[in-house]
């Protein structure tokens, strides 16, 4: 394995992991990012740059450590900071992600555009500035449709509109597009909601697993995920058949991926693709049900490792998580119950994602949960009723205005 890695984006969780193996670690980042991060001694060396810092900064500054100090390889493993480490990894003649790749990832409308000039996915999209663009989106391909950023990133900034009269209500309300926020609009995909984890290797693609998504089905938004998926057996045809095409198309050769499809009548079709495993919990779920550390693999694989032979999943049991907001709006001051939450047969983990003082809107939403309850069980129904009932002894006191 390499023994000089530069990690260019702050990324903690795949920090840790390589920390771990030993490697010599430098990290290139924002200094926005540096309060992120608990744990400043793993790094032999930290190169801070500012937040408007152009990327010829960035390979400047890689440039000056390779000079001193040779590097390995590099870590592209902090998404937001994924196109400047192609220009790094180019600079230092690293392998690392292709640029298309990354640029593809992150527009959604290009994305769609690349996927339908293939014949992998004719799901329609298009960049929207007002109202005006999705009505006349709406008038070509019908209700019901949805709006969401371009980049594709916070689940919860998606909306689903199912009518005109629905479309100027959210209008006249809330005000449609964000201020400062690229949005894009495309065709409603009806059906389940699932996760793919996939590995490449030189252009060789393998499936993982396939994770399902649980909604809430009043708010319908994402409140938990189970792994495997109870139809996994049902579904990994489609999806091994499917997924090799996206990934071709979007010319991805090395690393995780994590790929959101939907189901349809007609087949898979793509919700969007991380250049990663999945958030969300998904790594944990993966190591408790398939014995597969995905960090540790994706940290390997950049150090020059083949790892794909590797990545035979052996299912000893399910596993569950579950996300928990509070429900009521104002400030957070205190939560407790993890210790009955603990308690459950099953029951993993217990995370409190949030701290006194935080403001919460009173609705469900992914973007801002307060905490997550990860559960094992010898079938995905059971580990996510244990998840369940777990996270119904969690308790958030938030004072309300007035």
């Amino acid at each position: 394995m390499s023994s000089h890695l530069l990690l260019v984006g702050a990324d903690e969780q795949r920090h840790a992991t390589a920390h771990r193996l030993g490697l010599r670690l430098t990290l290139l980042t924002r200094v926005s990012s540096l309060g992120s991060l608990r744990d400043l001694a793993r790094y032999e060396r930290i190169i801070a740059v500012t937040d408007s810092a152009p990327v010829e900064e960035w390979t400047a500054a890689a440039r000056t450590v390779a000079a001193y100090d040779p590097v390995d390889a590099l870590g592209a493993f902090a998404e937001e900071a994924q196109e400047h480490a192609v220009a790094v990894a180019d600079a230092l003649g690293l392998p690392c992600h292709p640029a298309e790749a990354v640029r593809l990832a992150g527009h959604g409308p290009l994305l769609r555009a690349r996927l339908r000039d293939a014949g992998v996915d004719g799901t329609a999209a298009s960049e929207v500035r007002d109202t005006a663009d999705v009505a006349a989106f709406a008038a070509v391909y019908g209700y019901p449709l949805v709006l969401k950023p371009v980049d594709g990133m916070g689940a919860g900034a998606a909306s689903v509109i199912r009518s005109a009269a629905e479309l100027a209500e959210l209008a006249e309300l809330v005000g449609l597009l964000p201020t400062g926020r690229r949005m894009m609009v495309e065709e409603y995909l009806d059906g389940e909601e699932y996760g793919v984890e996939a590995f490449s290797e030189r252009g060789v693609h393998r499936l993982v697993c396939v994770s399902q998504t649980l909604i809430d089905p009043v708010a319908r938004v994402r409140t938990g995920h189970c792994l495997p998926a109870p139809a996994e057996s049902r579904l990994r045809a489609d999806v091994e058949a499917f997924l090799p095409r996206v990934l071709d198309a979007l010319g991805v050769r090395d690393g995780p991926t994590h790929t959101r499809i939907v189901m349809t009548d007609a087949g898979p079709r793509v919700v969007r693709i991380r250049l990663r495993p999945g958030g969300d919990r998904i790594v944990e779920l993966a190591s408790l049900a398939l014995g597969l550390d995905l960090d540790e693999l994706w940290v390997r694989h950049v150090c020059g490792e083949r790892v794909l032979d590797e990545l035979h999943p052996r299912l000893s049991r399910a596993a569950a998580v579950r996300f928990v907001t509070p429900r009521a709006p104002g400030l957070l001051e205190r939560c407790y119950g993890a210790e009955e939450a603990a308690a459950v047969e099953g029951v993993e983990g217990v995370h409190w994602l949030c701290e006194p003082g935080s403001l919460y809107p009173g609705a469900l939403t992914p973007e801002t949960p307060g905490a997550c309850v990860v559960a094992t069980g010898d079938s995905g129904q059971q580990a996510v009723a244990r998840s369940l009932a777990a996270a119904a002894r969690l308790r958030f006191v938030v004072v309300c205005a007035g």
